[in-house]
C-alpha cells in the first residue's frame, strides 16, 4: 500500500488567519456623512426676515373747545383740510354759498285738480235711411197664367227586344204608385206557353209594399207561347205615361 504525502498547511476550508477592516470603513463613512449634512444645514439654513416693529400709538378722542382760542385755531385747520368736517353749530346754520345751497325743484308748486275738458258736441247727420223707408225700387208683380192641369199619367211596363216579339212592347199597369219608376227592373223568365216562370227584381225602391205589388203584377203577364225554345229571358222596366188622346 503506497503512502501519499500531504502537505504542511493546515486543512482548512476557510481563511480564518486574515482578518476584516469593513467594519471601520463603514464607520468612517458614516462621520463623512454626518458631516456633509451638517455642513449642508450651515449651508442652505433657512433665515427668517426681522420685520421692523411699528410704535402702537393708542387711539384717543380728544374733544376740542371752540370757546378756546388754541382749539378753535386746530379746529379751523381740521375744516380747511376736510370741509367734510363740520361742528354742531355749521350744520344748524344756513349754506351761504349759493353752490351748496339745496333748491327741490318742485319748491313753490301747488297742487290743484286738472281742468275738466269740455264735451264735445254731437255731431248731428241727415239719416238718410230709416227703418220705414223702402229702399229698393218698385218690382212689378208677376203675372200669373194660368196652365191647364196636365193628364193623369199612368204607369206602364216596357218590354225588352226579345220579349217585345212574344207580346205587347207597353203594358199598363194601375193601382201603383211608383214614384221612381227609373229605378226599378226584373228580369224575367218565360216559358213555352208564355207564362212568367221567374221574375228576379234586378233594383228595387225602398218600399216593400210596392215592390211587392210591382211583383205581382209582373207575375201576371202573358205573352204568346212558343214551341222553339222553352225558357227565354228578357227585362222589364217602368216608366209613367200620358194616355194620348183619340
Amino acid at each position: 500500500m503506497s503512502t501519499k504525502s500531504h502537505p504542511n498547511t493546515p486543512g482548512l476550508n476557510f481563511a480564518w488567519g486574515v482578518r476584516d477592516h469593513s467594519m471601520w470603513r463603514l464607520v468612517g463613512a458614516l462621520v463623512v456623512l454626518m458631516a456633509a449634512m451638517a455642513a449642508f444645514f450651515f449651508i442652505f439654513r433657512i433665515v427668517h426676515p426681522v420685520t421692523q416693529r411699528l410704535p402702537v400709538t393708542p387711539q384717543h378722542v380728544i374733544s376740542l373747545d371752540p370757546n378756546n382760542p388754541a382749539e378753535l385755531a386746530l379746529i379751523h385747520r381740521a375744516q380747511d383740510r376736510s370741509f367734510a368736517l363740520l361742528s354742531d353749530a355749521d350744520a344748524v346754520a344756513p349754506v351761504e354759498s349759493p353752490l351748496l345751497a339745496f333748491h327741490p325743484s318742485f319748491a313753490g308748486h301747488e297742487i290743484k285738480l286738472r281742468e275738466l275738458e269740455p264735451a264735445t258736441a254731437a255731431i248731428h247727420q241727415p239719416r238718410l235711411f230709416t227703418a220705414a223707408a223702402d229702399v229698393l225700387p218698385p218690382v212689378p208683380r208677376r203675372a200669373v197664367h194660368s196652365v191647364a192641369a196636365p193628364p193623369t199619367a199612368k204607369l206602364h211596363a216596357i218590354m225588352s227586344p226579345s220579349l217585345a216579339k212574344r207580346g205587347p212592347a207597353s203594358v199598363e199597369l194601375s193601382g201603383i204608385k211608383l214614384t221612381q219608376p227609373t229605378r226599378v227592373q226584373f228580369r224575367v223568365a218565360i216559358g213555352s206557353a208564355g207564362q212568367i216562370v221567374t221574375a228576379l227584381p234586378l233594383s228595387s225602391v225602398e218600399d216593400a209594399e210596392i215592390m211587392r205589388q210591382l211583383h205581382a203584377a209582373v207575375r201576371t203577364l202573358r205573352f204568346i207561347p212558343a214551341d222553339v225554345k222553352r225558357v227565354e229571358w228578357g227585362e222589364i222596366s217602368f216608366r209613367w205615361e200620358v194616355a194620348s188622346k183619340p
